[in-house]
């Protein structure tokens, strides 16, 4: 019995596994069973900032485990100290809470709205359209999209959706009624879309009528992926709550909830917490992953490498008609084309370059954050193979 076989026997069928068996990664390459070495471009959805094996984060693995891998966290643990003290430095916030994930994050931050929303007397949460916030109930009642709804329903009540750029759908709904608006302020999940200037303009000026929260979802976003700590620091607003995971842990499964002023004093001792969350391996390789990725050289390479990407799609986009927009936020591109993507992306697999088909017609492109121009250059070289045997060219 081969893998695969294995795999469908053991597991619930959740997952489209991709036809490869990893023996190991190193930096931005991973290797299989057989021999093959893959550029991954796609760096686990968006979780490994630091690529494969980065020494920083393996010298602070080795460190932490041989102290403690687990404490409940009645104790105080050094390196959720350290953490919490970088993100909130660095955020300029106030308080955090960290989570084993995202999806659990946005769990935690809507019991955060519901309890400062009852003292407020306001109850409604508003996502949005096109949005991904995760799999839970509570994750689900935020999004719209059908093809992760259908059939868990009923949903929590108190939601509702707003569409996703539509300054008129946002001022028909939005009212004092309103206790949050949560948004991805570039959709990961829905193609790599930004949010617009006059969208955030008019959620600004319902925020100061209505006295809402607004909550940034930067699990993908964040850290450094778009050439700054959050996503939403482009567009010139900030929030109330802040959303992270992904790449925080280094590779690690951790996640967090980041507070202002405004909810600092919402939580009281007991009502709310986690067994796992805020783990000090975790925590310890968040800490080699923040103090790497926030430093200013990394982070121009990171803008700098951008502007080389965009400069060489300048040529695709002349070459190959089927391209009908790249979107770039740094290191998160999606490259829309005007047929379905997943065929591009199962082709560059094939040839050794690991994307991923998101929207139906983008191809999702997350990097780690350690890729440079030889990477991009390997990940072009394939794609202008790929679209150059493609008849509607």
């Amino acid at each position: 019995m081969n893998f695969k076989e294995k795999e469908s026997e053991l597991f619930f069928h959740t997952y489209k596994r991709l036809p490869l068996e990893v023996d190991r990664g190193e930096g931005c390459y991973l290797y299989t069973t057989d021999g093959k070495k893959y550029l991954d471009m796609f760096s686990g959805l968006a979780v490994n900032a630091l690529g494969y094996a980065h020494p920083a984060v393996i010298k602070a693995v080795d460190e932490q485990v041989r102290k403690y891998t687990h404490l409940s966290n009645f104790f105080i643990q050094q390196p959720q100290l350290q953490l919490a003290e970088r993100l909130l430095s660095l955020s300029g916030f106030d308080k955090i809470f960290f989570s084993n994930s995202g999806t659990e994050a946005i769990e935690g931050t809507i019991k955060l709205v519901r309890k400062w929303g009852k003292k407020h007397n306001k109850k409604i949460i508003f996502g949005m359209s096109n949005g991904f916030s995760g799999r839970t109930m509570g994750a689900l009642s935020l999004m719209d999209k059908e093809k992760y709804r259908d059939g868990y329903e009923p949903f929590l009540p108190n939601f509702g959706s707003i569409e996703f750029n539509s300054v008129d759908d946002l001022n028909k709904k939005v009212d004092e009624n309103t206790a949050a608006v949560f948004l991805e302020f570039i959709q990961g999940e829905g193609g790599i879309v930004g949010v617009t200037r006059e969208f955030i303009d008019a959620l600004k000026l319902l925020c100061e009528k209505f006295g809402f929260l607004i909550v940034a979802d930067e699990i993908q976003s964040g850290i450094g992926r778009t050439g700054k700590l959050f996503g939403f620091q482009h567009f010139g607003i900030t929030p109330d709550i802040i959303t992270v995971a992904k790449p925080i842990g280094g590779g690690l499964p951790v996640g967090a909830i980041i507070g202002s002023k405004k909810v600092a004093d919402v939580w009281t001792y007991g009502v709310h917490g986690t067994t796992f969350g805020g783990n000090p391996v975790a925590c310890a390789a968040g800490i080699a992953t923040i103090d790497t990725v926030m430093n200013e050289e990394f982070l121009k390479n990171v803008n700098d490498n951008t502007t080389y990407f965009v400069s060489r799609m300048e040529e695709f986009r002349i070459k190959f008609p089927v391209i009908k927009e790249v979107r770039v936020y740094g290191y998160m591109i999606g490259i829309d084309l005007t047929i379905e993507s997943a065929d591009i992306v199962d082709q560059m697999l094939q040839k050794g370059v690991l994307v991923n088909s998101t929207a139906v017609s983008v191809i999702r492109i997350l990097p780690p954050l350690i890729a440079g121009k030889q990477q991009f250059d390997e990940m072009l070289t394939v794609l202008h193979e790929v679209l150059s045997s493609q008849i509607v060219v």
